[in-house]
């Protein structure tokens, strides 16, 4: 296999994880995540598995080109993330421990005695 097939490989799973994305669904999301790991440790790879007659001027210009594509696409990921994971705590507040062991009214104290157990009397 020559490195501009390789290239061309990678580039193919490339564009097959900017589909996955643009769907923006959670299961092609998953996917596109796994692909684009896939992908990127055989991008990675590339430079042990060829000599150095097959780094042309084209195809490290194209290896740059697909290591930029990459590179966006985490960016782009990782910010969809971000997004989902505020949306999900809007969804889902995270529940304080005052509501079970009370608060206390002196910042950095913890209450001694648990709600549910107190008896007011």
């Amino acid at each position: 296999m020559k490195l501009s097939e390789a290239l061309e490989q990678i580039d193919g799973m490339i564009d097959l994880v900017n589909a996955l994305i643009v769907k923006n669904q959670p299961d092609s999301t998953e996917a596109a995540i796994r692909q684009l790991r896939d992908g990127m440790q055989a991008f990675a790879g590339l430079a042990q598995r060829f000599g150095a007659e097959q780094f042309t001027p084209e195809n490290v210009q194209r290896m740059q080109a697909m290591s930029e594509r990459l590179t966006q696409m985490r960016g782009h990921i990782a910010k969809v993330s971000a997004i989902t994971a505020q949306q999900l705590a809007t969804l889902i507040p995270e529940q304080s421990v005052s509501h079970t062991y009370g608060a206390s009214k002196q910042p950095g104290a913890t209450a001694s005695v648990a709600r549910m157990y107190h008896i007011s009397g």
